[in-house]
């Protein structure tokens, strides 16, 4: 695999097996066997259960089982949604979606960092200190798409609004984005999609569900990360190319886990 694979914590692959998981209940039993199968001590998962209950992230809906918890929310259903983030996007008219923060205090770090992350992940860019833009081309309309913004961290005292002239009307340089390494990552996510699919065969059935679990996870995440910048600013039918051929692998990898769920996923601890 040539794409960076961010490293897998207990908590990580947790979090991966019950987003992408056909059941809505899962097993200590199952998270334990996932865990062994990336060397994982069962201690580690068993703690990182019971942190990960603590704070919300899952709940127990009985003795060894566990379901998404309260703070699912909109980070979930994107996480869930990946496979169809072509479809949340129109065709751009040249309008801006503005969310205003120049009002908002910067001293606690950690709201500033929910602020950023809420906006990055949504595809805003920053032209000027406290204020952040990304092209209108997104499907939500300006008040849900504020709802999620402040579900995923954005103070609530932020203003957001469309901008449909600007003046000079280069205010906005499309460099905030960078074209080159988005495309770059898209090139490469196909390169290393086709190299794994064409070296599965050749791998254990351990071997392969580690390795679509680590890619899949990896080219996931940039796509959750993508900016959906439109035609005018990237390479739209790359970016398709990519979550096409990432879906079809998604399908190669559910080959193996849903035969583990079936396997591991008894109730009990």
């Amino acid at each position: 695999m040539n794409v960076s694979t961010p490293s897998l914590s207990a908590r990580d692959l947790i979090l991966t097996l019950i987003d992408s998981a056909s059941r809505r209940t899962l097993s200590a039993r199952y998270f334990v066997a996932a865990g062994d199968l990336f060397s994982m001590d069962q201690s580690s998962v068993r703690v990182s259960l019971a942190r990960l209950v603590k704070d919300g992230s899952l709940r127990q809906s009985g003795r060894g089982q566990y379901q998404l918890g309260s703070r699912g929310g909109t980070l979930h259903r994107l996480v869930r949604n990946w496979a169809k983030v072509e479809s949340s996007v129109k065709p751009w008219t040249g309008n801006w979606v503005s969310v205003l923060t120049a009002h908002l205090p910067r001293s606690d770090k950690t709201s500033l960092r929910g602020r950023e992350r809420a906006l990055r992940l949504f595809g805003f860019a920053q032209p000027q200190l406290g204020l952040w833009v990304r092209p209108d081309n997104l499907q939500l309309e300006l008040a849900p798409l504020r709802d999620a913004l402040v579900d995923l961290g954005l103070e609530a005292q932020a203003l957001t609004c469309c901008i449909s002239q600007l003046a000079p009307h280069n205010a906005v340089d499309y460099a905030l984005w960078d074209r080159d390494s988005l495309e770059q990552r898209y090139r490469g996510n196909l390169k290393a999609l086709a190299e794994s699919v064409n070296s599965l065969t050749d791998k254990t059935e351990a071997e392969a569900g580690r390795e679509t679990l680590l890619l899949g996870r990896a080219v996931t995440r940039d796509i959750l990360l993508d900016p959906l910048l439109p035609e005018e600013m990237v390479d739209v039918q790359l970016r398709g190319q990519m979550v096409e051929a990432m879906r079809e692998y998604d399908q190669l990898g559910k080959v193996f886990w849903r035969g583990f769920e079936v396997a591991h996923n008894s109730a009990g601890e």
